[in-house]
């Protein structure tokens, strides 16, 4: 009776039967008492046929049968009824399409993109490349010269993800690779001060420059070279018996120097720090000049393309007393985030997926003051929602379809207060993202983004090419 009230597959029918073996040694009578199944005494006698009769009686039971009728006081279903397959359909499409958001939980969180996923139910999941392109599309909504705030929709999680990945770990840059101390008397030991110097930014288009091996020789395509010489010391006073202030006791990044010819140190054992062929400014200029002509959508570096600094002026590296000196030499080479941290090009990159807030039953009356109490305190002048209509009359009204993040919170935590579960529902779009990203400042945020895009395409042609 339970199997043929409860659809389940012929796996699971038979994993119930098994589970009844038990019963077939202790209750053997009860059992005898089913018509189909015979006779108490060979029933005993014969536990293989019990099992037997079991299997078929739960596998072929005919619901026409008076003898396989329900037990007394039990519901009986009617057999003819067949699921409505179009909101099968409709709720497979909304699981497809959304996560749901509840006040504990996110349910329908996977996605299913292999083809034949859905087969069962007649839904066609099988990429296609039309539809993809009809759906896909990406708008800026913020740019400035620090950070791009885009909206990405119709792509997998996965591939969000991936991009997201690129931009933080295999966008390549330059930063400071080896410092060669010349005099360090402060109190900040050597290895200490050259990783402060490390994780500086550098404003340097790293498209300009190659990769440097072990073996390679630092020329001006590969290697910037910064100089820093700082000594700190008091100042005389008017009448020479009161001391003046200190000079140099803070030592900021401004103190780096450029080296466009190349290092300036003598070298060790017939062997030059560096071998620059030409001053590196030069070089710059007419790599610069040479990406604009074959490069015209590549989009320009941060600062003056033919210069080189670091990004910010102002950033604190060390503290010094009179009579204290720095001197040294830092080499930059070109490296990727994934190698270390100082080479990531970005501050921060993360998505989040677009939510939309729905309306499950009219929410009218003292729900719908409810409802715009909880979003709009303690906000003043909140423009997602407000009432309309007064009396018993009055319901929500939407003025921002997707909500701000404490509307959205709201929502969410709302949805898990009971009577609430039925009236509202927080879901958000699989295939649609809110990507925010934040440069350090060595390339502008909207070049990073195209760079990352040409990293994710030869990701996909190499995988492509072994196929």
């Amino acid at each position: 009776r339970r199997a043929h009230r409860t659809p389940g597959s012929g796996r699971s029918l038979h994993a119930l039967a098994h589970r009844l073996d038990f019963a077939v040694s202790v209750v053997p009578a009860a059992l005898a008492a089913s018509p189909t199944l015979g006779d108490a005494a060979s029933l005993a006698a014969n536990p293989a046929a019990v099992r037997h009769a079991l299997r078929r009686r739960l596998l072929f039971a005919d619901p026409a049968n008076p003898a396989n009728a329900p037990m007394a006081g039990s519901k009986k279903k009617d057999a003819s009824a067949k699921p409505d397959m179009a909101s099968v359909k409709a709720e497979l499409e909304r699981q497809r399409q959304f996560v749901t958001c509840g006040a504990d939980e996110n349910k329908h969180v996977n996605e299913y993109a292999f083809s034949g996923a859905y087969a069962a139910v007649g839904v066609d999941n099988t990429f296609s490349m039309e539809s993809f392109r009809e759906s896909f599309g990406v708008e800026v909504t913020k740019l400035d010269a620090e950070k791009v705030e885009f909206e990405m929709r119709g792509i997998s999680p996965a591939i969000a993800n991936a991009f997201r990945r690129i931009l933080i770990a295999e966008v390549p840059t330059m930063a400071i690779e080896k410092v060669f101390v010349v005099n360090n008397t402060s109190v900040i030991q050597d290895e200490v001060f050259a990783h402060r110097l490390g994780l500086v930014p550098i404003r340097a288009d790293p498209r300009a420059f190659e990769f440097r091996a072990d073996s390679d020789l630092p020329t001006e395509r590969n290697t910037i070279v910064f100089k820093m010489h700082v000594r700190c010391h008091r100042e005389k006073g008017g009448d020479g018996s009161v001391p003046g202030a200190l000079v140099n006791e803070m030592v900021y990044t401004d103190a780096l120097k450029w080296l466009p010819a190349g290092s300036e140190l003598p070298p060790e054992e017939e062997t030059k720090f560096t071998s620059f062929a030409q001053a590196q400014g030069e070089y710059l200029a007419r790599a610069a000049a040479e990406a604009k002509e074959s490069r015209p959508d590549a989009g320009p570096g941060a600062g003056d393309p033919a210069s080189v600094s670091a990004v910010h002026d102002d950033i604190l590296l060390a503290k010094m007393v009179a009579g204290q000196e720095i001197e040294l030499e830092a080499h930059c080479v070109k490296g990727l985030g994934k190698d270390h941290a100082k080479f990531s090009p970005v501050g921060t990159a993360w998505y989040r997926m677009v939510p939309k807030v729905d309306f499950l039953a009219p929410i009218v009356g003292e729900d719908a003051d409810v409802f715009v109490r909880q979003c709009d305190a303690p906000i003043e002048n909140h423009k997602c929602y407000g009432v309309s209509g007064s009396g018993a009359k009055r319901s929500v009204v939407v003025r921002n379809e997707r909500g701000c993040d404490l509307c959205v919170e709201r929502v969410r935590e709302l949805s898990g207060e009971p009577g609430w579960g039925d009236k509202i529902a927080l879901r958000k779009k699989k295939d649609h993202f809110i990507f925010t990203v934040e440069s350090t400042g060595q390339l502008p945020p909207d070049v990073l983004v195209k760079e990352a895009i040409k990293v994710l395409a030869s990701k996909c042609q190499s995988v492509l090419s072994t196929l």
